[in-house]
């Protein structure tokens, strides 16, 4: 699975009827054709925020034991955190 690449910017202008919608983006940025999810970044930062709780809480979770189910899941939970961000 590739890597998100998660680019931040803000929405300068838009026109509904030509249905274009134009960006300034914080740094270099890469465009690319395909569907995207555009949300606040205050949003993003909140789902970051609480996945990262979610990870931490089944760390700290006792049925957390190395070669477990369990383990299993928070690695995969890891990897999308990575996929991500």
């Amino acid at each position: 699975m590739k890597k998100l690449i998660t680019q931040t910017g803000k929405s300068a202008t838009c026109d509904f009827e030509e249905k274009t919608w134009v960006f300034e983006m914080d740094s270099d940025f890469k465009v690319i054709a395909g569907k995207f999810a555009i949300i606040p970044k205050e949003n993003y930062d909140s789902l970051i925020t609480a996945y990262v709780g979610m990870i931490n809480s089944m760390m700290a979770h006792p049925d957390n034991e190395p070669d477990s189910e369990f383990c299993d899941m928070i690695n995969r939970a890891i990897d999308v955190l990575d996929f991500i961000r």
